[in-house]
């Protein structure tokens, strides 16, 4: 027959058992919603793209329908046929040119080719038929004009750089027959800008990573935020560089869908692509996953809920079997292990949580750079701000960083050397002179800038300085020793109304995705921090605020490059310094509080004042390494470590309480002169450890 108080332990357990499948499911849940709503948020994404791409395609393809419904219906004078191409292409936002080629002696009997090419950007027309015969087949110059004659049918060509353009240009050909004509009678083609389409699919994928791209059937790059990727990089490249080297074939072979794979640092990513209708490109658009679910701190309460309901749990079976034993002291020490064992597992899940998952995240308004595409779209996302705004654009400056050696001078201070350069163009040169600022820098200490080369190029002049300044770092030290200690370095052009955006400088370095660790020296010597990796950010200030002036009539958000070097600090340190003594005077403060008795045949216990006195020691020991932590970090905030200090203060001057009153008292409490104390004794480790433990969840997961 069960007793009443196994039947609370079997309920409790059931009740426990009941809270972790809940928790268990809602994990299990969130995982699903969270991966369903992201990929619902980068199809929606996707489509947004593909509904203006195909609006803008279907726009072009319309004007050329009306461009040869024309020509087909009426014979045309020279200048009408100029003056139609000249419309067609000024109509157009997206078109670059329209050319009208007609066949050798197609236009008329005297005319052996005809082909106007009216160029919107240079304002002119082109007589094509006096710069190249393009009814030549054999040259690869001249597919845009035998492709559709040959097939007789509309089609759209891969990217290539117009010789009459002058700009990397796609061409949607079509064919039109003039009246009494079996045969094609020429070609009326509609060149495209492709850094115009580039631009306007970058400022439709949404997020801080987010990049969008057009590729062709046969891998060609048809749209990227860096036009030059258009000729000289393949498909198969830019996948490299995304880390979807090894799906390429899928989305080549595949009409539409999405790719989930990790990058970086195990960081997962996103892929999502789609064919465009009528048209033999697809589209695509690459996220990181944090742009689309967000951090993973509620993932971590999750878990941490799923460990204290299991915890909860196993604690009522081990009462449940305990209950069993004869023997009440025995069962209240072995109640007493095994809680403890159980409050201390938690607390070193919820320590390796943090410990490994907590690093890097970034503020809100920080964009992270990993390579060439993802700054060109940062660029681009900025100028389209700030254009919508009636300010001039960016001028983006490349600029690089390598530390040689850095060090923490204090909690706050670090003190960099290392060496600067940056690429400054030559028609800038005419306006401004190549500089640096650190907004970081530290009252009051020594900034050494020397410039020690320029090196000239074609385009730029390469500035190189060495660099030794002291940067104040905004470091939260609420969760120490489990904080983040990034060191974030600001580097921005002194004059802020210039409109010099300092921008990483991408070929500077062999790689700049974060686990290579660009721009450091890997064998600078950390006595307490482990270097993780370096990356590339930017971080959008608000100058009000940042120069306290009301009238600062400039943008409210300005980017200002950032290079990070995260690091992850070793706890040996603090482990000798501070856990492991609070620790061992812990024990030492049970071990004197159990041995204190009423028995007066038992000589090995100790007495009141004993106990008092050995407290009072322990309570100076523990000042003195509270006091050293203090003047080490010198922060105005209480840190983490800092409450097992106050907890053990609490604890001492209790348990003092306690002695005096076990053994002044002449009443025959129950509470205190069970057992000699027993329940008190046994509540010791139990009722610290749970504290340490809802501390530890307050601050980690309030």
């Amino acid at each position: 027959m069960i007793n009443l108080q196994n039947k609370t332990f079997i309920f409790f357990a059931v009740v426990f058992l009941g809270l972790s499948a809940f928790f268990i499911y809602d994990l299990w849940n969130y995982m699903n919603v969270r991966e369903k709503k992201s990929i619902e948020i980068g199809t929606e994404s996707l489509l947004k793209v593909q509904n203006e791409i195909e609006e803008i395609l279907d726009e072009v393809i319309a004007e050329g329908d009306q461009i040869k419904k024309i020509v087909e219906g009426q014979r045309l004078t020279k200048k009408e046929v100029i003056a139609l191409a000249e419309k067609s292409s000024r109509d157009l936002f997206y078109l670059q040119a329209v050319a009208i080629a007609y066949e050798p002696y197609a236009f008329d009997s005297l005319t052996t080719r005809f082909a106007p090419f009216y160029d919107k950007r240079q304002g002119r027309v082109i007589q094509l038929e006096d710069r190249y015969d393009y009814t030549v087949d054999t040259a690869s110059s001249n597919i845009w004009y035998h492709g559709p004659l040959q097939s007789r049918a509309p089609e759209w060509s891969d990217p290539f750089f117009g010789t009459a353009a002058k700009v990397l240009v796609a061409d949607y050909g079509l064919p039109f027959y003039l009246k009494g004509s079996s045969k094609p009678s020429g070609v009326i083609s509609l060149v495209m800008d492709l850094k115009k389409l580039g631009a306007k699919m970058d400022s439709l994928a949404i997020g801080t990573t987010g990049t969008a791209m057009i590729f062709s059937e046969s891998g060609h790059v048809v749209a990227h935020p860096i036009s030059e990727y258009i000729l000289d990089v393949s498909l198969q490249s830019i996948a490299q560089e995304l880390g979807l080297e090894n799906m390429v074939d899928v989305m080549l072979l595949t009409k539409e869908g999405y790719l989930d794979y990790s990058r970086y640092l195990g960081k997962k990513a996103y892929a999502f692509y789609a064919e465009i209708p009528h048209v033999q490109w697809k589209t695509l658009i690459v996220f990181n996953s944090a742009d689309l679910l967000g951090n993973a701190d509620l993932l971590h309460n999750k878990l941490v809920k799923i460990c204290h309901g299991l915890s909860a749990l196993f604690f009522m079976v081990v009462l449940f079997l305990i209950g069993k034993k004869a023997n009440t002291k025995r069962k209240l020490w072995s109640v007493s292990v095994y809680a403890s064992l159980i409050i201390v597992s938690n607390i070193m899940v919820m320590w390796y949580l943090n410990l490994n998952f907590n690093y890097s995240q970034g503020t809100e308004k920080e964009v992270f750079i990993d390579n060439r595409t993802s700054l060109a779209s940062f660029i681009n996302s900025e100028n389209l701000r700030v254009s919508k705004l009636g300010l001039q654009k960016f001028i983006p400056v490349s600029t690089g960083i390598f530390v040689e050696e850095f060090e923490f001078r204090d909690a706050y201070n670090v003190t960099i050397r290392g060496q600067v350069w940056q690429k400054w163009p030559k028609h800038l040169a005419r306006f401004y002179e190549a500089g640096i600022r650190f907004p970081q820098e530290a009252l009051g200490a020594l900034t050494i800038i020397n410039k020690i080369s320029e090196k000239e190029d074609k385009n730029f002049v390469t500035h190189t300085w060495t660099v030794k300044v002291m940067l104040k770092m905004p470091f939260d030290y609420s969760k120490y020793p489990f904080d983040v200690r990034d060191v974030k370095i600001e580097i921005m052009y002194p004059d802020v109304d210039s409109g010099v955006l300092l921008v990483p400088d991408v070929d500077g370095y062999s790689d700049i995705l974060p686990y290579s660790s660009p721009g450091i020296n890997k064998d600078i010597f950390l006595n307490d921090s482990k270097l993780l990796s370096t990356q590339f950010s930017f971080n959008l200030v608000n100058f009000q605020d940042r120069f306290g002036n009301k009238k600062f009539t400039g943008l409210n958000q300005f980017p200002i490059m950032k290079y990070s070097i995260n690091l992850k600090r070793r706890l040996l340190n603090v482990m000798v310094m501070n856990i492991i003594p609070i620790i061992v005077v812990a024990s030492m403060i049970f071990l004197i509080f159990y041995s204190i008795t009423k028995d007066k045949d038992d000589k090995s216990g100790v007495s009141m004042m004993g106990a008092v006195q050995s407290s009072a020691g322990f309570f100076f020991v523990l000042l003195v390494a509270h006091i050293d932590l203090r003047r080490r970090l010198s922060t105005p905030s209480l840190t983490y470590i800092e409450t097992f200090y106050l907890t053990m203060y609490v604890f001492m001057a209790l348990l003092a309480i306690n002695v005096v009153a076990f053994t002044k008292s002449k009443s025959q409490s129950r509470f205190l002169h069970y057992e000699d104390n027993l329940i008190v004794k046994v509540c010791y480790w139990p009722v610290l450890l749970f504290t340490w433990m809802l501390i530890t969840l307050l601050i980690f997961y309030n």
